[in-house]
C-alpha cells in the first residue's frame, strides 16, 4: 500500500474546515432558539413578575444555551474567548439571586385605603390620580372631597382568581406591530368583556362597601364618581382622557362600577397609548379612585400656567354651569377666564364660550370672587407639587369649592403651538405613504438626514431622522429624536430591536421616493399607519414626544431581570469596549458570540493550503479566471472532474456569481496588453502583487455548502475575499468582504480603497478602510437583500480591479462611484 502524505494532510485540512463550518452552524442554530427565547422573556415580562416560575425554566434554558455557544465558540478560536464562560456564570449567579425574592413588599398589603389617611401610602399601590389627590388633601384639607381607593393588589386578585393573565397575556401579543385595525379592536374588546363578567372576591366586595360607609361629606348624596387611578397615570405620561370613569353611581352599583373602570384599562385608546409611551402591561396595573360625587352648579379645569404662553405668568380657568364631563370631552364649549398668577390674583379677560370677544363676557353660574378663590388655591396647590397643574374643580350650590384631581401640565413654547393651530386643519392629506411599522405612535418633528458617518451632537433633539439604511451607528441617536424613517431595511435587525427598546415611531422600507421628504423642513409621522405628512399636524404630539425624550425615568421594562438578561449593551461592534469582559447581560454575550463566530470564518479561507487540486474539481467558465471548487455537502453534482456554475445549488455562490458574470461587465486585460513580455516575477513585485497572500500563478478556491461560501481569489493585482451564509432566515445571514493589493502607486491603491469604500456604504455594508485593504460586512439581512448585496460584491470586484491605473485626482473616485451605482459598468473596461 502507496503512503501518500500530501493526501493526509489534504484529509485533515478538509476534515477541519468541515468541523468549523459544523461548529459554526451548531452555534448559529443555537443563537437562533436564544433570540426567539429573549423575545419570549421580553413580551412575558411585560405581564410576569421576574420571580414566576414562567420566567425561571426559560432562563434557565437561555444561560445553558449560552454556555454550550460559549463552548462552541472557543471550539472556533481555540480558547481565545475563555473569559466568556466567568461571566455567564457571573449572570447565573445573579438572576439565581432574583429568583429567590417573593415580592418587593414587607408585610400584608391593603386591598384599599381611605385617601388622606396618615398612614404611609405607596404610588405603585394607589395609582398615579389617586396619590395626586392624596397629596393634594393632606395639604389643602376639605378643599379636596374625601374617598377611598381599591388598590392594585386587589386589580392583580382579580385577574389571577378569574384566571385571566394568561388569557390577556395572549391577546396582547404582538399588539404593537397588528396592522390590521378590526383585528385589533376585537382583541381589546375581548379582553374588557372578560374583566366585566368577571368575579370579584369576596374580600374586594367588603372593603368597597366599608369605605363607602366612611366617607361622610356635607354634599353627599349617595351618589359616586368612580374614576381609574393606574400607576404611571396623571403624571409624566398622563393617561388624559384614554381611561373610562363612571359618575352618578350608586352604592350598591359600586362594584359593578368598579369592574367597569378595570376593563377601561384596556381601551382602544389607552392600549395605543401604553404601546406609544413604551410602557408594558406590568409598569400600570389599575387602582380605582372612589370619591362622592359633587352636584356642582359650576365646573371646568383650571392651568396654573398658561399653555400657550407659559411665561405670561397667567393662569387660565376655563368653565361651565353644571358639570364639566362633557367639556373635558371636548364635546362642550367653555368660558375662558385669565388670572394673574400671584397669592392675590387677579381677574385679567374673559372670554366668552362663543369665542365672539365683543359678546357680553358676564356669566352667572360663577362669581369673580369665586374665580379668584380658585385661582389662590389653585396657586398654593401647584406651590405644594412643585410644577404646573392642570386642575378638575367643582363649585358646590353652597358656594363651596373642591378640587376633584391633578395631573402635571407638560409645557411647550407658544410659537410651536401656534404652527399647530394652523396646520391642524381639515382633509390633510399625506405627502408619503407605505413602508413597514417597526414601532408604532404618532411624532413631528423637524427633518434631519443622516449618512453612515454622522455627528451626533449636529442631530437636533427631537429630530425626525431619515436614513437610507438601518446600520446599528444609529442607535445612539434614538434616545434623543422623535422618529426614525429609513429609505430601506431590515425589519427584525439589531436596530429594529433598539427602537422597540426606546419606543420610537418608526418606519422601514420606506423606498427611494422617500427623498423628496428631504426638502421639508418640519414634518409629522403616523407610524402606526405609515403616513407622512407636511408641517405641524396634531395638537400636543410634540410635547408628548419631547416629555418622552426629557424623561429621566424612561419606565424601562420592568423588573431587575432586563439587567442581566435583556439589555443589549454591546450595540457597536467596532467599538474598543466590544469584549467579552464587557458583557453585561445575556444579551451582551449572545450578541458579541455571535459576532465573533462569524469573525472566525472570515478569514478562515486565507489559512488553506495548497494541495487541494485532488480533493477539488474545476469550476467550468469562460470567464478569464481559474477556480477550484470544494464541495461541503453535495451542493453540486458528484463524480464530475468539472463542474459548471448553473449546477452548483450554494445561495451565495449563485448569488456572488450573478454579479462576476454579469454580461455588462468587461473583465481586464489591460496589462497583458500593455505589458507584453514582462516575467511574471517582476509583475507580482512591482505592480502590486506582493501586497495579498495570493499570487497569480495561485488556484483560487471556491469553498461551497447549500447556504455557505468562502471563496478566496486574485483578480489581475488584486486579492479578495468573500466569505457568506445566505439562507431563508435573517439573523444568521451575513456577507463578508475583504480586498486588497493593486498595480499602482500607494497613493492611486488608496483612492481605489476608497472608492470601494463609498460604494459599499451605500449598497448598505459597514466597513473599515485602513490603507488600501478594505474590509466590509453585511449581517442579519433577509435572504433576497442578502443575495443582492453578493450580486454587488461580483461587480465590484471586476471593476475595482481595473481602477488602479485610471485615477488621476481625488475628484475621480466620486465620479466613478456614481458610474457604478447607476450600472455604467462599460466605463470601467
Amino acid at each position: 500500500m502507496n503512503f501518500n502524505p500530501e493526501s493526509i494532510v489534504n484529509y485533515e485540512m478538509d476534515y477541519n474546515f468541515r468541523f468549523r463550518y459544523e461548529t459554526l452552524r451548531a452555534l448559529l442554530n443555537k443563537n437562533g432558539g436564544a433570540i426567539q427565547i429573549l423575545s419570549d422573556l421580553e413580551a412575558d415580562l411585560s405581564h410576569i413578575r421576574h420571580y414566576d416560575i414562567r420566567i425561571k425554566r426559560p432562563v434557565r434554558r437561555l444561560l445553558t444555551e449560552t454556555l454550550l455557544m460559549a463552548q462552541e465558540l472557543n471550539l472556533l478560536t481555540g480558547n481565545r474567548y475563555f473569559d466568556l464562560y466567568e461571566t455567564i456564570f457571573r449572570l447565573r449567579n445573579e438572576t439565581d439571586k432574583l429568583f429567590k425574592e417573593k415580592g418587593v413588599s414587607s408585610g400584608i398589603q391593603p386591598l384599599a385605603l381611605r385617601i388622606g389617611s396618615r398612614e404611609r401610602h405607596d404610588p405603585n399601590l394607589v395609582g398615579g390620580k389617586a396619590d395626586n389627590v392624596w397629596f393634594l388633601r393632606q395639604y389643602l384639607g376639605d378643599s379636596v372631597p374625601g374617598g377611598f381607593v381599591v388598590t392594585t393588589l386587589a386589580y392583580n386578585m382579580i385577574l389571577e382568581k378569574n384566571n385571566l393573565q394568561e388569557r390577556i397575556r395572549i391577546l396582547l401579543s404582538n399588539l404593537d406591530v397588528t396592522a390590521d385595525t378590526d383585528q385589533f379592536k376585537l382583541r381589546t374588546q375581548t379582553i374588557r368583556r372578560w374583566i366585566i363578567a368577571a368575579q370579584v372576591p369576596e374580600e374586594i366586595e367588603k372593603a368597597i362597601k366599608k369605605f363607602a360607609d366612611l366617607i361622610k361629606e356635607p354634599f353627599h348624596d349617595g351618589l359616586w364618581a368612580v374614576r381609574s387611578s393606574a400607576v404611571c397615570e396623571d403624571g409624566v405620561h398622563s393617561f388624559a382622557g384614554q381611561f373610562d370613569s363612571k359618575l352618578r353611581v350608586k352604592t350598591e352599583k359600586l362594584v359593578k362600577a368598579y369592574l367597569h373602570v378595570l376593563a377601561g384599562r384596556f381601551t382602544d385608546r389607552a392600549v395605543r397609548y401604553r404601546l406609544h409611551s413604551g410602557l408594558h402591561e406590568i409598569d400600570t396595573p389599575m387602582a380605582v379612585l372612589f370619591m362622592p360625587m359633587v352636584d356642582p352648579v359650576a365646573a371646568g379645569v383650571i392651568y396654573t400656567s398658561d399653555i400657550k404662553d407659559p411665561d405670561s405668568n397667567t393662569m387660565v380657568i376655563n368653565a361651565v354651569p353644571g358639570l364639566a364631563d362633557r367639556m373635558v370631552k371636548g364635546e362642550e364649549s367653555a368660558d375662558t377666564f385669565f388670572i394673574s398668577k400671584a397669592p392675590h390674583p387677579k381677574l385679567l379677560k374673559t372670554i366668552p364660550a362663543s369665542g365672539d370677544a365683543g359678546a357680553d363676557t358676564s356669566v352667572n353660574y360663577i362669581t369673580t370672587g369665586k374665580l379668584l378663590e380658585l385661582a389662590g388655591i389653585a396657586f398654593q396647590a401647584a406651590k405644594k407639587f412643585d410644577h404646573d397643574l392642570d386642575i378638575e374643580w367643582a363649585l358646590t350650590k353652597d358656594g363651596k369649592l373642591y378640587l376633584l384631581q391633578a395631573r402635571r401640565m407638560n409645557l411647550f413654547h407658544p410659537v410651536k403651538e401656534a404652527a399647530a393651530k394652523l396646520a391642524n386643519g381639515k382633509n390633510v392629506l399625506p405627502i408619503f405613504e407605505g413602508g413597514i411599522t417597526i414601532f408604532p405612535g404618532r411624532a413631528e418633528g423637524p427633518v434631519k438626514f443622516l449618512g453612515p458617518e454622522f455627528d451626533i451632537s449636529a442631530v437636533p433633539e427631537g429630530a425626525i431622522v431619515i436614513v437610507e439604511k438601518p446600520g446599528t451607528e444609529f442607535a445612539s441617536v434614538l434616545p434623543k429624536i422623535a422618529a426614525l424613517l429609513v429609505m430601506q431595511g431590515n425589519p427584525v435587525g439589531h436596530l429594529a430591536t433598539l427602537i422597540r427598546e426606546f419606543a420610537v415611531p418608526a418606519i422601514f422600507r420606506l423606498g427611494p421616493n422617500a427623498k423628496i421628504l428631504f426638502r421639508k423642513n418640519i414634518i409629522s409621522v403616523n407610524a402606526t399607519k405609515r403616513k407622512i405628512y407636511s408641517g405641524v399636524r396634531w395638537s400636543g404630539i410634540r410635547e408628548r414626544v419631547m416629555a418622552r425624550i426629557a424623561a429621566e425615568n424612561r419606565h424601562e421594562k420592568s423588573g431587575p431581570l432586563y439587567d442581566f438578561v435583556l439589555r443589549l449593551n454591546l450595540v457597536d461592534p467596532d467599538a474598543s469596549s466590544f469584549k467579552a469582559k464587557s458583557c453585561k447581560s445575556v444579551h451582551d454575550t449572545l450578541r458579541f458570540m455571535h459576532e465573533m463566530s462569524v469573525r472566525s470564518m472570515f478569514g478562515f479561507g486565507d489559512m488553506q493550503k495548497r494541495g487541494r487540486e485532488k480533493k477539488s474539481r474545476k469550476l467550468k467558465t469562460s470567464l478569464p479566471i481559474k477556480f477550484q471548487l470544494i464541495d461541503l455537502d453535495k451542493s453540486a453534482p458528484v463524480n464530475t472532474k468539472t463542474v459548471e456554475p448553473k449546477d452548483v445549488a450554494s445561495v451565495p455562490f449563485k448569488a456572488l456569481w450573478r454579479g462576476i458574470s454579469d454580461k455588462k461587465i468587461f473583465w481586464p486585460e489591460h496589462w497583458k496588453k500593455s505589458l507584453p513580455g514582462i516575467p511574471s516575477e517582476f509583475k507580482e513585485s512591482v505592480l502590486g502583487g506582493n501586497k495579498g497572500p495570493r499570487r497569480a500563478s495561485d488556484t483560487n478556491y471556491v469553498i461551497i455548502a447549500k447556504d455557505y461560501m468562502n471563496l478566496n481569489a486574485r483578480f489581475a493585482y488584486h486579492y479578495a475575499m468573500v466569505d457568506a451564509m445566505v439562507g431563508p432566515g435573517t439573523e444568521n445571514n451575513y456577507v463578508h468582504f475583504r480586498f486588497r493589493g493593486g498595480g499602482a502607486s500607494d497613493e492611486n491603491r488608496v483612492k481605489r480603497a476608497h472608492f470601494l469604500e463609498l460604494v459599499l456604504r451605500q449598497s448598505g455594508f459597514r466597513v473599515n478602510r485602513q490603507g488600501d485593504l478594505v474590509t466590509a460586512w453585511l449581517r442579519s439581512y433577509p435572504r433576497q437583500d442578502s443575495e443582492n448585496a453578493l450580486e454587488i460584491l461580483g461587480r465590484l470586484m471586476i471593476c475595482a480591479s481595473q481602477l488602479d491605473a485610471v485615477f488621476k485626482k481625488d475628484s475621480d473616485v466620486k465620479l466613478y462611484v456614481n458610474y457604478f451605482l447607476k450600472g455604467e459598468y462599460g466605463i470601467f473596461a
